[in-house]
């Protein structure tokens, strides 16, 4: 008797050690786990941007999703993606019907609405449970203004209304995307920079800048202005002497490179296969092209005392062509003596010194900082070339930079896409003959050869 009472309250004692273990580890997986997505397109893993911009709140975030309880599930999977890599983000799911005072107060007349609260009281609304709307929504929360940028025409520059495949619609649609304010501008009707421009684009000019456009801009850039400078081939020694002034030095020539021609494109497309280490670059993992670039040269001491930086470079193989002739009559070859040699750099930033100095400047203000990034190419951000590979980031990154959103330089959510398996005539006659006839088939012959074999005596 004394044994088996003995056995029983062992038993008991390894049950509950079991018992404890477990409900520790269940305990410590609530608090301390990892997700892991195997999806090719990692439709269960927010951009890096997103997380970057989680990463760096210092204020509590609450989504609100006033949904039916049909949608609960899919609801919170989602924004658990967000709750897991902030600790500053909760969210709450709630039906309207159910909870009229919460709808209420949030002024929600209808399902599929979702809220973005950020302390203290500010309050953004998207209306697709989208990874692009919710970060946008969250990036509007926090944001207590919106940054405007410029884009200046008159001188043949795209156009951000063009949609053709040369314009940048396309451009303004990714500016809009990422909550900037953006707007062109024609200053031979204003007479002025508008004193709320955070940002100045020169989109590819076609014609030069005159003396007094060129004071006017250098006035801005002196007080600490952003400009962003994509020039195509073709002289223009105004404007590159503006440019030349900061440090950055417009080559006059073509680039030519093999490798496209690899990737199935003209050789006149430049693959700019490798990256500086920067802001911009940092999270960029595939190529970006340019169509009929020039290249860039650092232009060593300048007036702005300006640090010019590389951002991307083109191959080994490629070179910058100076005869275009050559380029016109269809066989452009390498010169030694003439041509300028790959790798070579087709888009730089240059940043200065600007505004009053320390001994005009109050107790603890910071100097002001001139930003400019050069592109010697304004296809790379046309609607025809803004999708392909990381021209979109590289274009919008540039745009962070100059404005000081560092944490809006990632690469971003890519819009959800219909990925559907294509067969062809031959791939679809063997799946037909070899699953739907001959699986069949031999599962049959088998019980034919099983059913006489039994029969034997």
């Amino acid at each position: 008797m004394k044994l088996s009472t003995g056995r029983a309250l062992s038993l008991a004692g390894y049950t509950l050690v079991v018992l404890l273990i477990i409900g520790l580890a269940n305990l410590i997986s609530y608090h301390q786990y990892t997700r892991v997505d195997l999806t090719v397109e990692g439709k269960h893993t927010l951009s890096p941007q997103t997380k970057k911009i989680l990463a760096a709140l210092d204020r509590k975030v609450t989504l609100l999703a006033f949904v039916q309880p049909s949608q609960n599930r899919d609801v919170a999977d989602f924004f658990e993606l967000y709750a897991y890599n902030s600790d500053k983000v909760t969210y709450e799911i709630i039906d309207p019907v159910k909870s009229p005072g919460k709808a209420k107060k949030y002024n929600v007349i209808s399902y599929n609405t979702f809220v973005v609260e950020v302390e203290p009281e500010r309050r953004e609304v998207a209306q697709n449970l989208e990874e692009r709307e919710l970060t946008g929504a969250i990036i509007k929360a926090l944001t207590e203004k919106q940054k405007k940028i410029y884009a200046l025409t008159g001188h043949g520059e795209r156009g951000l209304e063009d949609q053709k495949p040369l314009g940048w619609a396309g451009a303004k649609a990714g500016i809009l995307s990422d909550l900037y304010e953006v707007e062109t501008l024609n200053w031979f009707e204003t007479g002025k920079i508008p004193d709320d421009a955070d940002l100045l684009i020169i989109p590819g000019p076609k014609d030069d800048f005159q003396d007094a456009e060129l004071d006017r801009l250098r006035e801005y850039l002196a007080d600490g202005g952003k400009l962003m400078i994509a020039l195509d081939p073709g002289k223009r020694p105004k404007l590159e002497g503006l440019v030349k002034d900061y440090g950055v030095l417009f080559s006059d020539d073509m680039i030519l490179d093999p490798l496209s021609q690899r990737l199935g494109f003209e050789p006149l497309v430049a693959t700019v296969s490798s990256y500086e280490k920067g802001p911009i670059t940092r999270d960029l993992a595939t190529v970006s092209f340019l169509t009929v670039a020039r290249s860039l040269t650092h232009a060593g001491e300048n007036k702005a005392s300006a640090q010019a930086l590389p951002i991307g470079a083109t191959a080994q193989q490629s070179w910058g062509e100076t005869d275009m002739d050559s380029i016109e009559k269809g066989n452009p070859t390498f010169s030694e003596s003439d041509d300028l040699p790959g790798p070579l750099t087709v888009a730089m930033t240059s940043e200065w010194k600007a505004g009053p100095g320390r001994g005009e400047r109050r107790i603890g203000e910071e100097q002001n900082k001139g930003r400019m990034v050069v592109v010697g190419d304004s296809d790379f951000a046309s609607n025809a070339m803004l999708g392909m590979a990381a021209n979109r980031d590289l274009f919008l990154n540039m745009i962070s930079w100059l404005l000081e959103s560092e944490a809006r330089i990632a690469v971003r959510a890519k819009a959800p896409e219909f990925n559907p398996i294509m067969f062809t005539d031959e791939q679809i006659n063997r799946i037909f003959w070899g699953s739907v006839v001959m699986i069949p088939v031999m599962v049959a012959g088998v019980g034919f050869f099983v059913l006489f074999r039994r029969r034997r005596p």
